[in-house]
């Protein structure tokens, strides 16, 4: 094994991950600002999810036959390129290709950056190397959230979104010296050999296809497997994880634009976003420690809990008032749902997961996973639009919620075996 002596290289992924964590907020602000609604914002935010797919299975591919620096500097550069392009965009449609652009190059990153981690030291620093990782990669787009929150009161926001793509060109510059080209190299099925490289390879993007899947392994969501025990607990978990991803989208999608319409000015909207990713960092601390103590289903099932009855708390302070009040609760019930809730089902339902498809399993079923993760995103980011448009953001807001409150007793009854 060849091991680098330095790894600063890793320092990249803060100011990259800060070149793109604020973006979807911005741009749900900056599509309210050319006179949008609920309706454009979810086009906007599906379209670029809809792309998570074929980025994932083509820069996944990639990464098995290309260069990995030459990978991540293409990354670099496609993320920098389409930020700056954005004082150029000046209706809707063209910001939501331009935003589903930066989706896409900004992910050919992903899967490098993770192989790189794992060929940079022996396999018994990979742990520590990737805790390293995981918490610049969270504190890159914090920062991005705080530069953004303070640039908002100033800059046009097509202005902050400039400065973005002038830190990832830097990123990108000071990575042509950087990053290493490893001799020795890993293909992407090493991932799933080592439970961090998996975890946060798939906090990042929670896609990969190592194969398209066969349209056969889709049988196992057939109604006479869901209710046969112990065949039906991987289907069951399954589908859990696609209502968790669907309510998601339905709530996420529109929740920075709930705040804008229902009266917080943009950075009062970034602040609430902000203290939510403050939390998510702490709640991953904390996910850590509860794994090791308790079992993972129980974790799922009282985070979805804390989930979506924030949601709905939320969405009946929305539906109800107006300005202060939306602030105060998204202070309160955005950083639990959206910070503490989330990382705990992340990184247990994750767990779950890995036990299925990593170690002896070599991906398999995977590409099933994938699949179904990337239709929920596109199908709860697209609901969330009608929602809104047609009923409110507040109802909106509480449906999502009752979705996870109930889907929550899925993962009481998987705990009960």
């Amino acid at each position: 094994m060849i091991k680098y002596k330095d790894t600063r290289w890793m320092w990249l992924v803060l100011p990259f991950n800060a070149s793109t964590g604020p973006l979807s907020t911005l741009i749900t602000l900056q599509i309210l600002t050319l006179g949008g609604n609920a309706l454009d914002v979810s086009f906007a935010i599906s379209l670029s999810n809809a792309v998570l797919i074929p980025s994932s299975l083509f820069w996944g591919f990639m990464a098995d036959r290309m260069d990995r620096k030459k990978q991540i500097l293409i990354s670099m550069g496609g993320t920098s390129v389409s930020l700056l392009l954005m004082p150029l965009v000046n209706s809707i449609p063209l910001l939501a290709a331009d935003y589903s652009l930066v989706t896409f190059m900004s992910t050919a990153s992903t899967t490098p950056f993770n192989l790189l981690v794992m060929e940079s030291a022996e396999k018994k620093q990979w742990g520590q190397l990737f805790s390293k990782f995981s918490f610049l990669s969270s504190l890159g787009m914090l920062i991005g959230l705080l530069i953004s929150t303070v640039l908002v009161l100033f800059l046009k926001i097509y202005q902050i979104e400039e400065i973005l793509g002038l830190i990832a060109l830097i990123t990108l510059v000071t990575g042509l010296k950087l990053i290493p080209k490893p001799v020795i190299t890993f293909e992407r099925v090493a991932i799933l050999h080592h439970k961090e490289s998996f975890m946060i390879r798939m906090r990042h993007l929670p896609m990969m296809f190592l194969h398209l899947p066969n349209p056969h392994s889709f049988k196992m969501f057939s109604l006479k497997r869901l209710r046969i025990k112990p065949t039906n607990y991987i289907p069951l978990l399954y589908l859990g994880i696609v209502i968790f991803y669907i309510s998601s989208g339905i709530f996420n999608t529109v929740y920075p634009a709930g705040l804008y319409v229902k009266g917080l000015d943009k950075s009062s909207v970034l602040t609430v976003i902000t203290i939510g990713m403050i939390f998510q960092i702490l709640g991953f601390k904390i996910s850590e420690r509860l794994l090791v103590r308790a079992e993972e289903k129980k974790i799922a099932h009282l985070s979805l809990l804390l989930r979506g009855v924030s949601y709905v708390v939320m969405g009946i302070v929305t539906e109800l008032f107006f300005g202060l009040p939306v602030f105060v609760s998204g202070l309160i019930f955005y950083p639990l749902a959206a910070g503490i809730a989330y990382s705990l089902f992340y990184s247990s339902s994750s767990t779950l997961v890995f036990k299925i498809v990593g170690e002896r399993s070599q991906g398999s079923g995977l590409g099933v996973y994938s699949t179904i993760v990337g239709v929920s995103l596109f199908v709860g980011s697209i609901l969330s639009g009608y929602l809104t448009h047609y009923l409110s953001y507040g109802i909106d807001f509480v449906i999502a919620g009752i979705l996870l409150v109930l889907n929550s007793f899925l993962f009481r009854y998987l705990e009960e075996g």
